[in-house]
């Protein structure tokens, strides 16, 4: 699967490693393609020549580039993995009055939008996928059944185990101050959690 990263951070990168590993061909998109220390095209070639597109990009940076995210093909599954975040009270909790996945689709009409990997801190990424492959769970969701499959497909090639929390509207629990961010379980106790399925 020809599969674009929009973003260039330790989740991006990160992520680019473990699916090559699983044979995709993997793109990473940067706002600033020249100065980065590793191969990376512009954000526009990505969406180009992707089949499927990871937006790992910080939140910020998605309403200043949604002019170029819309035009990704009609029907194209976007992964979006950005959260908001803002402290409060001294807990983690979502800036946005929605679920992040929602919140991007009403931007992006023309694609079908899925969220994963939005709950795995960055710096665990790659050591729990290659020192304990297939045993932790990443939650994901999709209102669209295609979605939600590849987004599944994806988190498999990326060593982890999906488990489907249900649409995009059942999606904050992967947001700041749901259930699983910032935290890893197992397929069992997060679908004890939060009552999911395998996706």
């Amino acid at each position: 699967m020809k599969v674009g990263i929009l973003g260039t951070g330790r989740m991006g990168q990160g992520l680019g490693d473990l699916l090559r590993r699983s044979g995709h061909e993997v793109m990473l998109g940067s706002r600033t393609p020249g100065d980065t220390p590793f191969p990376a095209l512009s954000l526009g070639e990505v969406i180009a020549r992707s089949e499927v597109v990871l937006v790992a990009l910080p939140h910020i940076a998605i309403e200043p580039n949604i002019a170029l995210l819309r035009t990704l093909a009609p029907g194209t599954v976007v992964i979006d993995l950005a959260n908001e975040v803002r402290v409060e009270d001294g807990r983690l909790r979502s800036a946005l009055d929605e679920p992040h996945g929602r919140w991007l689709a009403s931007l992006l009409p023309q694609v079908r939008v899925a969220r994963a990997f939005t709950h795995v801190q960055a710096e665990l990424l790659v050591s729990r996928a290659t020192r304990q492959p297939d045993t932790w769970a990443v939650a994901v969701a999709a209102d669209d059944a295609d979605a939600l499959a590849i987004a599944g497909e994806l988190v498999r090639s990326a060593r982890y185990v999906p488990v489907s929390v249900g649409g995009l509207d059942q999606s904050s629990v992967l947001d700041p101050g749901g259930p699983l961010f910032p935290n890893m379980y197992l397929p069992g106790d997060m679908q004890d959690l939060i009552g999911g399925k395998d996706a």
